[in-house]
């Protein structure tokens, strides 16, 4: 089985930078992968990752997407010829069982423009499906069922349902910041670090429920072989350097440091509403949402 997976903000980066956020997000989720259980590969192409899978269960493989920073979504991709009539006959030996009037064919061109672009492939296809289903109409605002379409030079991709992750950087490509967890706004604020590419250094007497959530979405705290697998920096010799703290429950002041660098507070919690709370308490999967 395979993936198309987006970066979203880590295109955004210069050529060497997204470089080596990309190479950080593929230690990363592979680890994350290994961990559920499954075994996988990861190879880049025009912007996007793709992701194969070579032992264990596809439900362990999103499990772990949905817990990998530096992903926006993923895509389940089947493999069909370029062929117009071929991606019809496909896409309607799928069509869901409840009755469904209305579709519309949504085409995405990747690579160099080759026969077709996504308009008149799109065009192509939805006319072999309505040859095929006559009581088919289309309806392109709005459409019951969306057939979804990856066009490639070599192949084109009929993509599944899709699959939302966290989106933000790739887990300690922003270095290490210091965190206790003795409470759930602990627990949030950190997540929210996280999500910027930051890797937690957890301080000893917090609550271990949130430590295990911690965990959920970063493998370098389960075990030692995963410390210097996943070690990551912005740059040579600041691998495991503090350089701020994140926390409701942190003891100050911060402890002097012999860095160059010196201590910042975050409090990335600051004026959000409670209502922003609870949408948040969801996306972390903390203790109060799955309560």
């Amino acid at each position: 089985m395979r993936w198309i997976l987006r970066m979203g903000e880590i295109l955004l980066k210069s050529r060497q930078v997204r470089k080596f956020m990309r190479k950080a997000l593929t230690r990363q989720l592979i680890s994350q992968c290994e961990v559920r259980g499954a075994k996988v590969r990861v190879s880049p192409w025009q912007g996007m990752l793709f992701l194969e899978l070579d032992e264990g269960d596809p439900e362990q493989v999103e499990d772990a997407m949905r817990h990998t920073f530096g992903l926006t979504f993923a895509d389940p991709i089947t493999s069909v010829a370029v062929d117009a009539e071929a991606v019809a006959e496909a896409f309607l030996s799928e069509i869901p069982s409840e009755p469904r009037t209305t579709f519309a064919v949504q085409c995405k061109r990747h690579g160099q423009k080759q026969e077709w672009n996504s308009q008149t492939f799109a065009g192509a296809v939805g006319a072999a499906i309505l040859a095929r289903a006559p009581h088919l109409k289309v309806q392109l605002k709005n459409p019951e069922w969306a057939a979804r379409i990856a066009l490639m030079p070599e192949e084109v991709g009929i993509l599944g349902e899709r699959i939302i992750c966290p989106g933000g950087l790739p887990t300690g490509v922003q270095g290490t910041v210091e965190a206790m967890l003795e409470t759930e706004r602990d627990y949030l604020a950190a997540w929210l670090v996280m999500r910027r590419g930051s890797r937690l250094k957890i301080l000893d007497g917090g609550n271990p429920e949130l430590f295990n959530l911690v965990k959920l979405w970063d493998p370098y705290h389960l075990e030692q072989k995963w410390v210097s697998k996943l070690a990551t920096a912005p740059g040579p010799g600041h691998i495991g350097e503090v350089w701020a703290r994140v926390g409701d429950s942190i003891p100050f002041p911060a402890p002097e440091s012999t860095s160059n660098v010196p201590m910042a507070t975050l409090e990335p919690l600051v004026g959000w509403s409670e209502q922003s709370l609870n949408e948040l308490r969801v996306k972390t999967e903390s203790i109060s949402a799955i309560a």
